[in-house]
């Protein structure tokens, strides 16, 4: 039996000094990762890409904080899809957006691991 991996989307530009990464989840797609992975004998399920409702405001001292209010919300939205994933299949694979979704993903991911006290681990691609 093929093993399973699930490809979820986290659209976010939230944590991005410039416009762009929200694109790639679509771009990563479209270069044929799902079809690629399953020609190695995986068999891929994609969630496709997670949505944020609005979000109230929540100030910061720092002005250098930008956008916190979303950072929060795709960080809980993060660590909740991630730990499920890790529970339903053998390898979550995460396509982002910027590097703020490695704040709920990777502590979804340290959840699980740490339940079936396995180590931890992360492999991260980043253009």
């Amino acid at each position: 039996m093929p093993k399973t991996c699930q490809l979820v989307g986290f659209p976010i530009e939230t944590g991005a000094s410039q416009p762009g990464c929200i694109m790639g989840p679509a771009a990563l797609r479209t270069a044929g990762l799902p079809q690629i992975l399953s020609q190695l004998g995986w068999r891929v399920s994609d969630a496709g890409d997670m949505s944020l409702p609005a979000q109230t405001a929540v100030a910061h001292a720092n002005p250098a904080v930008k956008n916190l209010a979303e950072t929060i919300g795709w960080t809980a939205l993060g660590q909740q899809v991630a730990y499920q994933a890790c529970r339903d299949f053998d390898l979550p694979i995460f396509l982002g957006g910027d590097h703020s979704m490695a704040a709920g993903t990777i502590s979804g991911v340290a959840r699980y691991a740490d339940e079936k006290e396995r180590p931890l681990f992360v492999l991260w691609l980043d253009a």
